[in-house]
């Protein structure tokens, strides 16, 4: 699965989530740190670059 696709599903998932409940705020961050990875790299292998 594309890292892409995996920000797509939470991103869905979110909002069956009330405002407030702290599972939305975790789906959200997680969201902010997978769109900074290149979206079309496939999860499973993903190794990041190093410095």
């Amino acid at each position: 699965m594309k890292i892409g696709e995996i920000v797509e599903w939470l991103i869905s998932v979110k909002d069956d989530y009330p405002f407030g409940d702290i599972r939305k705020e975790a789906v959200e961050q997680a969201c902010v740190l997978l769109d900074r990875l290149p979206s079309q790299e496939e999860a499973a292998g993903y190794e990041p670059i190093k410095n």
